[in-house]
């Protein structure tokens, strides 16, 4: 059974693939990726939150200033690839303004974007009620919202994000997979089994963005060129080797160990420390009489960074 930390991670990795591929169409002029997902974030969100939306150009070509709408519940969304707070405080004026809403509560959807530490008072003086510490929505802060779900529904929301986000991804290839596979025999290995006593933090975002934010850009390119290649040959791997919760336990503990060992050695620079450790693990898959597909170990370790076991912090 696909436990909840797994769950998570697949969702976090759909989600910022989406995000990653939506700012890349946008800098081609390609928007029509955001009229779609107009309509997948639609859904999603009555998953997320529980709330039926409707999509308001269905009834009203491209809305000035929102794209989504629950009229009993007076709520209203926008979906933007913008984050600056021009564009935002147009949004909120916009919408807010007219006298049809001004009792509706406005949610501002970063689609391809995270938040930025605003200054600017989208409250006009205290003329709308606005926070945008709650009312402005990136993938991080939707990441958490479902993080808090039940397990069942965690579990409705991977399905969703599998069925609805077709990213073309490329035939899996025997290398590829064998390679993942001794990789995960490897992990799974008793005789690398770490005791890990300390709480460490599971936050792709803080660890990513914040404690990493010189390296930030470099990590999501590469994950996002290597993620149509190599994500199926991840799952079907996973699925073969039969990843139960004991492996999965043992897998955790000795990545975060050596990884951690690794940004130490590479005094904290995440980059070095990541090309350390696919040489390390280059080095014992080969040790068991195949060529390995280095790229393939490399996006395992990336998709384990975006996820939780590699560099992760001790929360206390």
């Amino acid at each position: 059974m696909i436990n909840r930390e797994e769950m998570i991670n697949r969702i976090s990795s759909t989600l910022t693939f989406l995000q990653f591929l939506i700012t890349n169409k946008n800098s081609l002029n390609l928007t029509d990726l955001n009229i779609h997902a107009e309509n997948f974030y639609k859904d999603l969100f009555g998953l997320v939150f529980g709330t039926n939306l409707e999509n308001t150009n269905a009834h009203k070509k491209n809305a000035a200033h929102i794209d989504l709408i629950n009229k009993h519940r007076k709520v209203a969304y926008q979906v933007t690839a913008q984050n600056d707070s021009t564009k935002l405080k147009e949004s909120i004026d916009g919408f807010l303004s007219d006298k049809e809403f001004e009792d509706f509560s406005l949610k501002i959807i970063l689609i391809s974007k995270d938040a930025k530490d605003y200054r600017s008072d989208f409250t006009f003086d205290g003329k709308y009620k606005f926070d945008h510490t709650k009312d402005i929505i990136d993938v991080p802060r939707l990441l958490i919202e479902i993080s808090n779900k039940s397990i069942d529904e965690i579990s409705k929301i991977a399905d969703f994000l599998e069925k609805e986000v077709n990213i073309p991804r490329s035939k899996c290839e025997s290398n590829e997979v064998e390679t993942i596979m001794k990789l995960l025999e490897y992990l799974s290995n008793d005789a690398n089994y770490k005791k890990i006593d300390k709480d460490y933090e599971c936050d792709p975002n803080q660890k990513i963005n914040n404690r990493f934010r010189e390296h930030a850009t470099e990590f999501k390119d590469e994950y996002m060129r290597l993620y149509p290649i190599y994500l199926n040959s991840i799952t079907e791997s996973r699925n073969m080797f039969g990843l139960d919760g004991v492996r999965a336990e043992k897998i955790s503990s000795f990545l975060i160990y050596i990884s951690n060992r690794h940004l130490a050695e590479a005094s904290n620079n995440p980059i070095l420390a990541l090309d350390t450790l696919t040489d390390f693990f280059e080095d014992k898959v080969n040790l068991n009489a195949i060529k390995a597909d280095v790229s393939a170990i490399r996006f395992y370790l990336l998709n384990e960074v975006i996820g939780c076991n590699i560099f992760s912090e001790d929360r206390r």
